[in-house]
């Protein structure tokens, strides 16, 4: 299950935001705050730590920048998604660290790619390595490569080579991270620059074939993603 947090002190955009967090996360575990000192306060003294944080930015009080702030310091693993009505924010969310703005009025078409970045973002690898266990995030990670009982993870640092299958390692990964593209390829679409008629082209120059069999469905998926993060 995935924990989010949705801070928004009017309680009827709040309900809204939940359920749009619903519809398209099934995992999601959602708790709404009406305050930031509501949410900070769970945190700090009931031990809450969401994975994910949905944070209104004007509220009375403290605004959602600033509660981006001290979540950033007290839940370092937390992905920050700002919600707002107002386009005239935009600049101020750089302030701090965040994976996604999303204005109100886009709210049913952008939460889903929020999410999916959010969730990549805090989500990891766990390799079993010649030299003993390694957790690498995601954000890391720009192939997968399956050759014979072997998986070549290939990172932005290097690579590994594990037995683990790619599905195994993928499986605690939300859904449209990774691209299949080919019967032994899984590409990182956050990596991905440019598709071209039989392969993507990654960060680095990097290359993955794309074969005929997966042509059809990894085209579509990645301009479904395209699409999502042009909004």
């Amino acid at each position: 299950m995935i924990p989010i947090a949705i801070c928004d002190d009017e309680l009827l955009h709040a309900r809204q935001t939940q359920a749009a967090i619903r519809r398209c996360e099934a995992q999601a575990v959602t708790r709404c705050f009406e305050t930031p000192l509501a949410l900070l306060a769970a945190v700090t003294q009931q031990g809450y730590a969401p994975r994910v944080a949905v944070l209104d930015i004007r509220m009375a009080g403290m605004d959602g920048i600033e509660l981006a702030k001290r979540l950033n310091a007290l839940v370092p693993g937390c992905a920050v998604i700002f919600l707002t009505a107002y386009l005239s924010y935009a600049p101020d969310v750089y302030e701090t660290r965040h994976v996604y703005f999303v204005l109100k009025s886009e709210l049913d078409r952008r939460i889903g790619s929020a999410l999916r970045a959010a969730l990549a973002e805090t989500a990891s690898l766990q390799l079993a390595t010649a030299h003993g266990y390694r957790n690498v995030p995601v954000t890391d990670v720009l192939f997968l490569e399956r050759i014979l009982r072997k998986t070549r993870v290939v990172l932005t640092d290097g690579e590994e080579l594990v037995t683990a299958a790619p599905a195994a390692l993928l499986e605690a990964v939300p859904d449209g991270v990774f691209l299949r593209c080919h019967q032994s390829y899984w590409a990182n679409y956050s990596h991905i620059t440019a598709m071209e008629k039989d392969e993507f082209v990654l960060t680095g120059g990097l290359r993955v074939p794309i074969s005929r069999s997966y042509r059809s469905a990894a085209r579509s998926a990645f301009f479904a993603n395209l699409r999502g993060e042009e909004g």
